[in-house]
């Protein structure tokens, strides 16, 4: 192979690798463990009081949570517990005599939203509640013993 071939096929080469670098989507947002408190949409600010999500890590990359929804205007609320499929859809639903539920898990960039399927049931909550939201991962201060 002559240095001309040779410069040719490591151009080649080289701009197949940066083709191909360009082309691979960025991997897709992954809901972490930590507390997400319920935003506002337009500030992007956490709601002072506002709905709460805490998400675990359980085994087999499970995630345990838990919802505590709040209802802005008189302060009505409503908690539900679960676990999450380790795959996607991130859906959790239950059918009991006290209220069913389907909640939908979607990843965001630092974040989450969470959807709450009324047509399903009001999970529980009453009153108007609703866990639906955009909801940011914050930071928690470490316990004290």
């Amino acid at each position: 192979m002559n240095r001309t071939s040779a410069a040719a096929l490591g151009l080649f080469v080289l701009l197949s690798e940066v083709a191909v670098a360009a082309t691979k989507a960025p991997a897709p947002a992954r809901i972490a463990p930590g507390t997400y408190r319920q935003i506002d949409t337009v500030t992007k600010q956490p709601l002072e009081l506002g709905n709460q999500i805490v998400i675990i890590a359980g085994k087999g990359g499970r995630l345990g949570f838990s919802v505590n929804a709040v209802r802005q205007s008189d302060m009505n609320q409503g908690f539900v517990v679960g676990l999450l499929p380790a795959q996607p859809p991130l859906t959790w639903s239950r059918t009991v005599s006290s209220g069913n539920c389907r909640l939908t898990f979607e990843a965001l960039p630092k974040g989450l939203k969470l959807t709450q399927d009324a047509s399903f049931g009001d999970c529980g909550f009453g009153y108007g509640v609703s866990a639906s939201g955009t909801y940011a991962l914050v930071a928690e201060k470490p316990l004290k013993p």
